[in-house]
C-alpha cells in the first residue's frame, strides 16, 4: 500500500510538471499566469507531502511539512482567482491584496506552529507501519484557514456553474465542464478529508489524490478544448507587440485577449473591459471612426473559428488619422467650391434679371420684387428653406424670355394690337427654352414658362388648370401680378394697397391659385408700407440666409 502511494504522488508531480510546462510554454495573460501559479502551488504541495510519506522522525516530518504547506496555504487562493479570471469576474484588487496577506500570515503561523497553540493545539507522532502519523489538535488558525478553503470552493463553483449556464458556445461548455469535474474532484477529497473518520485519513492525506486526479481533468481541458479559446485563437493571429491595436471577445462580448497597444488606447480594459466591446462593435457597424486624443481609429473584424464552430470576434483598429484629415479637408474645399458655384449661380441669374428690367425701362427691379414676394409666399406656406430658395430664383429669371421680344413693343404707352399681345405672349415660351440649356436647375424653366397660366384654364401659354400647373409657377404668377398692378408700367400708373387687394381676392380661384392668393394678401396686410418699388420690396424673411449673392444692391 504504501508503494502505491507514494507512486501516486510520483505520478501527481509528474503531471503537474506537465502541465506547467505546457501552461508556460502557451503563456500570453493574465488567466494563464494564476492558472501557473495554482499549478506551482499544487507542485509545492505534492512535493512536501512526498517528503512528509519518506520522514521518520517527527523533525523530518515538520520540516517536510512546512515545505508542503509552502504550497498548500496558496493552492486554494491560485485556483480561486484562476476561475475568477476564467469567468470574467473581476475581482477587487483590494480584496486579492486581503486574501493573500491572509494566506502569507497563515503561513507564518505554520512555521512557528511548534511555539503556539493557534494551529495545531498538541503533537504526537508515531510510524503506522510505513506510513508517519502526525496526530494533532486543530487551533483556532486552523479552523479559519479550513473555513476560507470551503468559501473558496463554494464561490468558485458557483461562479463556474453560472458561466456554463450563460455559455453559447459547445467547447466553451464542455471546457468549463471539465474544468467544473476538476474543482469538484479536488473540493470532495478536502472535504473528505477534513470530516471522514481519522482512521480513514490519519494515514494518507487522501486530497493529494484528489489534486492528482483534478490534475489529469485539467490536462484534459488543455489539450483538448484551449483553457483560453478566442484569447488563444486571438494569438495565432497577431503578435502581443504589434503596431495596431488587437481585442478579441468570445460569444458572449467577454474580453478574451487584448495586446498593449490596445491597452494603451483603452485603458478601461483593465478595469470595465465590459464597456470597451459593445464600443468597438456599434464603430463597426455604423462604419464610424474612434476618436481616441487627436487621432481616429476606424474598426475592422473578423470571426474566430475553432474548426467550423464560431468561436468569438476580433476586432482590429487602424490608424486612419492622416485619411481624416484629409477627407476633412477635402470636404471643407468641396463645400468652398460648392459654395462658390451656387453664389455664381445666383449672380449669373441676377445679371440675366437685371438684364431683362434694363430692356423694360418703366420696369426696373421687378424680376428681383418679384423673387422675393415668391419666396415669402412660400415661406408661409410652409416651404424649406431649400425650396424658397428655388422659387427665389425661379423669380429672378421668370421673365427672361422678353430678351427675344422687341423694345418697340415691351415699352409701347398705348394700347397693344391683338399681333403686338400675341408677340408678348412668346416672351414665356422664349425663356423656357433659354432656361432649358441649364441642365444643372431644370426648375428655372418651370416660373419662366407657366407664370403667365390662371387657375381656371384661360392663361397661357399651354392652358393648363389647377394644380395642373407647377406649384412654383403658380406662387410666381400671384408675386408678378401683384408687382405690376403696384408698379409704374408703360400703360399705367400704380395700384392702391387697397385695390390691388380687393382685385387679388376676387380672382381667387380664377386667376389666381386659392391658397397663394390668400398668404398673398396676408402679406399686403403685414408689409403694406414695404411692398412696391419704392420700398423694394425686400420683405422675404429668410432672405439673411441666401447663402449667396441677391437683388439686395439693386
Amino acid at each position: 500500500m504504501y508503494n502505491v502511494v507514494i507512486i501516486i504522488q510520483y505520478i501527481s508531480i509528474l503531471a503537474l510538471f506537465i502541465e506547467g510546462w505546457v501552461v508556460f510554454r502557451k503563456w500570453n495573460s493574465r488567466l494563464h499566469a494564476y492558472l501557473f501559479f495554482s499549478i506551482v502551488a499544487a507542485l509545492v504541495n505534492n512535493i512536501g507531502y512526498l517528503f512528509e510519506l519518506k520522514a521518520r522522525t517527527l523533525d523530518n516530518y515538520m520540516t517536510a511539512l512546512q515545505l508542503s504547506y509552502f504550497g498548500r496555504v496558496w493552492t486554494g487562493f491560485a485556483l480561486f482567482i484562476f476561475i475568477a479570471e476564467l469567468c470574467r469576474v473581476r475581482l477587487p484588487d483590494i480584496l486579492k491584496v486581503i486574501l493573500g496577506l491572509y494566506n502569507a500570515v497563515t503561513y507564518v503561523v505554520i512555521l512557528t506552529a511548534r511555539s503556539h497553540t493557534l494551529y495545531y493545539t498538541e503533537f504526537g507522532f508515531e510510524m503506522n507501519g510505513d506510513f508517519p502519523v502526525l496526530h494533532h489538535g486543530s487551533g483556532i488558525w486552523h479552523k479559519m484557514y479550513m473555513s476560507v478553503l470551503i468559501c473558496y470552493i463554494a464561490v468558485g463553483l458557483t461562479m463556474l456553474f453560472i458561466t456554463r449556464s450563460r455559455q453559447k458556445d459547445k467547447t466553451a461548455r464542455k471546457r468549463l465542464l471539465i474544468v467544473i469535474l476538476a474543482m469538484f474532484t479536488e473540493s470532495a477529497f478536502f472535504l473528505l478529508q477534513m470530516f471522514a473518520p481519522k482512521k480513514m485519513t490519519t494515514v494518507y492525506d487522501v486530497t493529494m489524490l484528489g489534486s492528482a486526479i483534478g490534475t489529469l481533468f485539467m490536462l484534459a481541458s488543455i489539450f483538448g478544448y484551449d483553457l483560453l479559446d478566442a484569447g488563444q485563437l486571438a494569438k495565432d493571429y497577431i503578435v502581443d507587440k504589434m503596431s495596431e491595436s488587437i481585442v478579441a471577445a468570445d460569444l458572449n462580448e467577454n474580453v478574451a485577449y487584448f495586446n498593449k497597444p490596445a491597452e494603451a488606447l483603452f485603458p478601461e480594459l483593465l478595469k470595465k473591459p465590459e464597456n470597451v466591446i459593445p464600443m468597438l462593435r456599434r464603430a463597426s457597424e455604423n462604419d464610424d471612426p474612434i476618436p481616441v486624443g487627436e487621432k481616429m481609429y476606424t474598426v475592422r473584424t473578423a470571426k474566430l473559428y475553432r474548426g467550423k464552430t464560431d468561436s468569438g470576434t476580433i476586432y482590429v483598429l487602424h490608424d486612419n488619422t492622416e485619411l481624416y484629415r484629409m477627407q476633412s479637408g477635402l470636404r471643407k474645399e468641396i463645400g468652398r467650391q460648392t459654395e462658390r458655384a451656387e453664389r455664381l449661380s445666383f449672380e449669373m441669374m441676377i445679371a440675366l434679371s437685371r438684364t431683362v428690367d434694363a430692356k423694360d425701362h418703366y420696369t426696373n427691379g421687378h424680376s428681383g420684387r418679384v423673387a422675393e414676394y415668391s419666396a415669402e409666399i412660400a415661406r408661409r406656406m410652409g416651404k424649406s428653406l431649400e425650396e424658397q430658395e428655388k422659387i427665389y430664383a425661379m423669380g429672378l429669371v421668370h421673365d427672361i424670355g422678353k430678351i427675344g421680344v422687341s423694345e418697340e413693343i415691351i415699352n409701347k404707352t398705348s394700347r397693344l394690337t391683338d399681333d403686338e399681345f400675341s408677340e408678348i405672349k412668346k416672351h414665356t415660351v422664349i425663356g423656357y427654352e433659354i432656361l432649358q440649356a441649364i441642365s444643372e436647375r431644370p426648375e428655372l424653366s418651370v416660373g419662366a414658362r407657366w407664370h403667365h397660366e390662371k387657375y381656371d384654364g384661360t392663361g397661357y401659354p399651354d392652358g393648363l388648370s389647377g394644380e395642373e400647373i407647377p406649384e412654383a409657377a403658380r406662387i410666381i404668377c400671384v408675386a408678378d401680378c401683384y408687382d405690376a398692378m403696384t408698379s409704374t408700367r408703360t400703360y399705367s400708373k400704380p395700384r392702391s394697397h387697397q385695390a390691388v387687394r380687393a382685385e387679388i381676392e376676387k380672382c381667387m380661384g380664377s386667376h389666381f391659385d386659392p391658397e397663394a392668393a390668400r398668404v398673398m394678401i396676408q402679406m399686403i396686410d403685414d408689409e403694406e408700407n414695404n411692398m412696391n418699388e419704392q420700398g423694394g420690396g425686400l420683405v422675404w424673411k429668410n432672405r439673411d440666409r441666401l447663402r449667396s449673392a441677391s437683388p439686395a444692391d439693386d
